[in-house]
């Protein structure tokens, strides 16, 4: 191996290069895969083309370097877009191997595959894919039998999930972390993670394709070691677990929780996710452990009020008791935070009145309540895609077709929508943000004042869209996304 040879890893933009929210969460997939190839002797160079506006001029610098290769990762929708700039611009200037990973090449390899500016792929989980990799290119030796990787087309067998506990803590210093901080609950966080993956089977979930299933985790000790040191190494009191399910094992979550407590760590966690099956098994000691430990969120995924949309998701939630727990939880000074998705395949208008009906007696009921509506993605290898499909949608032919797909908008004109829903859909999208949680303001208020004295001014008549379906003429929203106030994506 060549001394101190560099390996540069980008993580693309899937915005305008300005918007009135400006703050992004830690790279953790580019910081997962570049640790272990930090850790072999490479010198890797982590650029975020989301905070960086000079992107272009640090990765030429970085070419002139001779690199191994240049990975970057990969989310369906706009993000695409500016990953294939980042690899266009690598093809333009050298001859380094470009390697995708992420969301979208794991999930269509092939296609991914067939653009010219890309290389290689590294399927699902890269620490140990993608370090191979790289001592294979850069010793010139063949990578075709590295369980993981694809080229032209050829694809080895998966590679086994890594044990999470066998992982030493990711080289931070990758990035400036300083950058990624964000005030939440009046303090600074960053993202943090101690599991991965998800048992449960939602029709909607990447996790069914991308973790078959399985869910592993850091054990409770190695979990509260890791915090301690994360939070007093970046002088944050803020964690966002970006755990998919942080009470898959009640046991586990208890004992970190009661860990956080004994130690007096003194974290804030800005948002535990819970599944509301899970919640339902919280005793009273429970909640007050987690806030003892300074729980300030519960999140968990409702996606539909619809019953027979939550049937077909495998989200099977009683409506009464979502919102008897609801009310319960005014008990604790614990934020619930409900996920909703709207744009399902056979979605009736109906089905989003229902939708709207109970995410607005959610926030009504409970003072602390808000919500997240988002528009569903049909991703590959889901059973919404399949049933997507079956109501129409026709799957893009080539990887610019998938530019448009995103949780805040219908891509590919939604075929598998109905033109009635797809109406209300667009108003929905912008006008929601308005109902519940303080409004749109609560978000603007660090980051730009002019924004938020808009949404003030603005909030009443979104609330009056929103409660009674009004979606003819969305003009304020198209205007918004325009002026990138709300959501602007390239």
């Amino acid at each position: 191996m060549s001394d101190q040879r560099p390996v540069v890893l980008v993580y693309p933009g899937s915005r305008a290069r300005w918007n009135a929210q400006p703050w992004c969460d830690l790279p953790l997939d580019l910081l997962s895969v570049g640790s272990p190839v930090a850790r072999a002797g490479y010198d890797v160079q982590i650029i975020d083309q989301r905070l960086d506006p000079h992107w272009r001029d640090r990765l030429l610098a970085a070419l002139r370097r001779r690199p191994v290769c240049v990975g970057v990762t990969s989310t369906t929708g706009p993000q695409l877009k500016h990953a294939l700039e980042v690899s266009r611009t690598v093809k333009d200037h050298s001859d380094v191997p470009v390697v995708w990973g992420g969301i979208h090449a794991t999930l269509l390899p092939e296609q991914t595959l067939e653009r010219p500016e890309v290389d290689y792929v590294v399927q699902a989980e890269g620490e140990r894919t993608f370090l191979e990799l790289v001592a294979a290119l850069d010793q010139g030796k063949s990578p075709y039998a590295i369980p993981g990787v694809w080229k032209a087309g050829q694809g080895t067998a998966p590679r086994e999930f890594i044990d999470l506990n066998e992982e030493p803590p990711l080289e931070y210093g990758l990035v400036d972390v300083a950058r990624y901080t964000r005030t939440v609950f009046g303090v600074k966080r960053l993202s943090f993670s101690t599991s991965r993956g998800c048992v449960y089977p939602c029709g909607f979930c990447l996790s069914t394709t991308v973790h078959k299933r399985r869910w592993r985790a850091m054990n409770a000790d190695v979990a509260v070691e890791r915090i301690r040191e994360f939070t007093r190494r970046f002088n944050v009191k803020g964690l966002f677990l970006t755990d998919p399910n942080f009470f898959v094992d009640l046991d586990r979550a208890r004992e970190i929780l009661e860990g956080v407590v004994r130690n007096k760590l003194d974290v804030v966690f800005t948002r535990l996710h819970i599944r509301f099956d899970a919640l339902k098994r919280l005793s009273r000691q429970d909640l007050d452990l987690i806030v003892r430990a300074g729980g300030k969120c519960l999140s968990m995924g409702v996606e539909s009020g619809s019953p027979r949309i939550r049937r077909l998701m495998h989200k099977e939630i009683d409506e009464c008791e979502l919102l008897e727990w609801n009310r319960r939880l005014r008990q604790w000074p614990l934020t619930p935070l409900y996920f909703f998705m709207m744009g399902f395949p056979t979605e009736t208008v109906q089905d989003l009145r229902q939708t709207v009906d109970l995410f607005i007696r959610l926030v009504d009921e409970n003072p602390r309540a808000s919500k997240s509506l988002n528009v569903c993605v049909p991703y590959p290898g889901t059973e919404l895609y399949t049933v997507a499909v079956q109501e129409g949608f026709r799957p893009p032919a080539s990887m610019e077709g998938w530019f448009d797909f995103s949780y805040r908008r219908l891509g590919g004109g939604g075929s598998w929508v109905r033109p009635d829903v797809q109406e209300r859909i667009e108003m929905l999208d912008f006008c929601s943000f308005f109902v519940g949680g303080g409004g749109v303001a609560k978000p603007f208020k660090q980051t730009n004042r002019l924004a938020a004295m808009a949404a003030r001014a603005y909030a009443p008549v979104a609330r009056l869209r929103v409660r009674h379906m009004i979606y003819q003429w969305p003009l304020e929203a198209r205007a918004a996304k325009r002026l990138g106030l709300y959501a602007r994506e390239s």
